[in-house]
């Protein structure tokens, strides 16, 4: 069993490096063209490894905070995956079982992780931030596919948005995971849970404000 955890750590690490070096190249290179969508293809297959070994290592070691994480990051690449499949939502083309599939999974995995947060807000106190903010994040983007798949999104460009939102979101979650690996920051480590995130997203926007909606753009 230790062998064997040893290399679910080296694969999971190896796959880690991976996904954040392409997918920080993805996000410089010109959106559309072939060296992004090289990359962004290299990232997702990354992103599966990583999903894959941190569910069996969380499995193995029992650590529950992790699996749903794992959840979380591969439900964000997953989804911004699929959004390059739904351009036409409605007129042309309609989500198929695997978008329903992924869409719910996404929003179980944020209503785990809000429920988990208030054993971490008892016991951790300020601590419990991280998970109530990773599950509301999800759950919110979890809905909105669903509401999506009801109703024909009124902006043509939505699956651009979609994909960037949730292909960066993932982004974040793998550079979140690297910086809490190496950095340590006494009693506001919880703030490295978070800023890595709001930063991404941040980046994320100001690569989208081209794509977004005139009344939404900031």
């Amino acid at each position: 069993m230790k062998t064997a955890l040893t290399i679910l750590l080296i694969i999971h690490i190896a796959s880690g490096m991976i996904s954040l070096v392409v997918g920080f190249l993805s996000m410089l290179n010109r959106k559309g063209g072939k060296r992004h969508r090289l990359t962004g293809k290299i990232f997702f297959v990354a992103m599966t490894f990583v999903f894959l070994t941190a569910t069996a290592i969380a499995l193995i070691k029992g650590l529950s905070f992790l699996l749903m994480v794992g959840f979380f990051s591969y439900y964000l690449a997953c989804s911004g995956y699929r959004s390059l499949h739904l351009k036409k939502l409605h007129p042309g083309n309609r989500p198929v079982l695997l978008d329903w599939f992924i869409s719910v999974i996404g929003i179980i995995a944020g209503a785990a992780l809000i429920v988990f947060s208030y054993t971490w807000f008892v016991s951790r106190g300020g601590w419990g931030i991280v998970p109530l903010a990773f599950g509301t994040f999800c759950i919110a983007l979890g809905v909105g596919d669903v509401r999506k798949y009801y109703k024909t999104p009124e902006h043509k460009l939505h699956w651009i948005l979609s994909h960037a939102t949730k292909m960066g979101g993932s982004f974040a979650a793998s550079l979140t995971a690297f910086v809490v690996t190496n950095i340590q920051v006494p009693q506001y480590g919880w703030v490295l849970w978070i800023l890595p995130g709001v930063l991404v997203g941040m980046w994320i926007s100001r690569l989208s404000k081209p794509y977004a909606p005139k009344k939404l753009a900031v």
